[in-house]
């Protein structure tokens, strides 16, 4: 059953559409990611090089003497400065791209500066003391929160490292030292992200059932048509509508079933033709019989005549029933096998039914009748005495005919079923019959969509089984339905 769910189209459609919309989903996020980055890093670069460009010019504009106490109220929670003389501090390293941004946008921005006198790096490992200082400085913040979304991500972020380290190198050789905290991550999965991909792959999953089903509703449509073709070659024709590519087919499913019409009428009209000129000459024979003068000869003749007339009328009788157009009704099986177990023990035949419910079932009453009289009088001419059992199994309704006679041989059981075909020790020609009851009952189970089997039983006999499929809707609101899906 699972294996048939995941084989649906609906099912494996549905599969590849989240699956599609979830790797491109996870790429959009992966590529904004990555260019959000990239612009993050560029913002942070020009930020950090703003305020150096600013702090280094009030520099150059205050005395050396008062440059000390103007550099307290320019402490922040994201940049330190310092002094340093003689050789600036070791920078943990000093070409990365980050650094590199920050370097060419420093020489751009701030008036006079050159390679030579700046450097650009990440600040050193370990906590000395100015680390420590500019550690307190940063949790300025952090002291202060705590903070919405995203502040409180980004107080976070630099309130701890990396750090850039830029020394740059004043006019009386002095190295101005900034370190300048920066964001350089963002949130890869940030919740709303997470909250849209499953709305849209919910959005996704049901408008794909609504229309895949909206789009595979024809295949159920022919699928149900051919059902019934298969039972009845009569039934109602497919309504020609929906797209142009629906319309096509149904009018070539509908053109079949009017070619297999016109070829079952044919048929029957050219056996029914055959029969009647037949009857004419069987009928000019069996006077010319009646003058022959041996007795013996005579009766044989008679026979082969009466064989040939009953031959001819079963002929006709096979092919009426396959062409048949009776209107189906809804019947209860058990008093129908009911009566035909009565008149059969009124013929003098034991029989019996074991069924104690009613199962109603909607088909062609006579030619039903006509079927399951062809298997319970084989049952009861050949195996002397049968039993019949009526049950319901899963969707189907079964009809087991149990007899006491001799059985047929395995390699047999199949041939019974072809036209004319008769066993000649258990059923000859003395029993009755032209060798087309079974073949007219299996004709009559097949259109309505079911089967007839035989089998050898292991405590002796033979069992014949009826398999009907049990309705589940009237033909009438199948037609609706198969009208309104299209």
């Amino acid at each position: 059953m699972r294996k048939r769910r995941f084989r649906s189209v609906t099912v494996q459609l549905v599969i590849l559409f989240v699956a599609v919309l979830t790797l491109f989903e996870l790429g959009v996020l992966g590529y904004r990611y990555l260019g959000r980055s990239n612009a993050l890093t560029a913002l942070e670069a020009v930020r950090v090089a703003d305020h150096i460009a600013v702090i280094k010019e009030l520099i150059d504009r205050t005395a050396p003497d008062d440059r000390a106490e103007m550099l307290r109220p320019l402490q922040g929670s994201d940049l330190y400065v310092y002094w340093q003389s003689g050789e600036p501090p070791k920078h943990k390293t000093v070409s990365e791209p980050e650094t590199d941004l920050l370097r060419d946008l420093l020489l751009k921005v701030v008036p006079g500066l050159t390679a030579q006198n700046v450097v650009v790096g990440y600040e050193p490992s370990g906590l000395d003391a100015v680390t420590l200082h500019k550690e307190g400085l940063a949790r300025l913040w952090q002291k202060s929160g705590p903070f919405s979304e995203p502040i409180g991500d980004i107080v976070s972020e630099l309130a701890g490292h990396p750090t850039y380290l830029v020394s740059i190198r004043l006019d009386n050789g002095q190295w101005l030292n900034f370190l300048a905290a920066y964001v350089d991550t963002i949130d890869f999965w940030p919740m709303r992200s997470i909250v849209l991909l499953f709305l849209l792959v919910v959005g996704i999953v049901g408008m794909s059932i609504w229309a895949i089903q909206r789009l595979t509703s024809p295949f159920r449509v022919f699928s149900d048509a051919a059902s019934r073709l298969a039972r009845d070659v009569n039934a109602t024709p497919i309504p020609e509508r929906g797209p142009p590519e629906v319309r096509e087919a149904a009018r070539a499913f509908n053109t079949m079933q009017e070619n297999l019409q016109r070829f079952i009428q044919d048929r029957t009209k050219m056996l029914a033709a055959i029969s009647h000129d037949l009857r004419t000459p069987i009928t000019r024979l069996r006077l010319r019989a009646e003058c022959i003068d041996d007795g013996a000869l005579r009766m044989k003749c008679m026979s082969d005549l009466s064989e040939m007339e009953e031959m001819l009328a079963g002929v006709l009788t096979f092919a009426k029933e396959e062409a048949a157009s009776e209107v189906t009704t809804i019947v209860d099986l058990r008093a129908l096998l009911q009566s035909i177990c009565d008149d059969l023990n009124d013929r003098g035949h034991k029989i019996s039914l074991r069924s104690s419910e009613r199962l109603p079932y909607r088909c062609r009453r006579l030619s039903l009748r006509r079927c399951l009289t062809n298997i319970l009088e084989n049952a009861v001419k050949y195996g002397v005495e049968a039993t019949v059992v009526l049950e319901r199994k899963r969707s189907e309704l079964r009809i087991v005919v149990d007899d006491q006679g001799p059985g047929i041989v395995e390699a047999l059981q199949e041939e019974v079923f072809q036209p004319f075909f008769r066993l000649e020790e258990s059923r000859s020609r003395d029993s009755g019959g032209c060798g087309l009851g079974l073949t007219v009952a299996r004709t009559i189970a097949r259109a309505h969509g079911g089967d007839v089997a035989i089998e050898n039983r292991s405590s002796g006999g033979l069992r014949a089984t009826i398999r009907l499929p049990e309705e589940t809707e009237p033909e009438s609101v199948q037609a609706k339905a198969t009208e309104a899906a299209l």
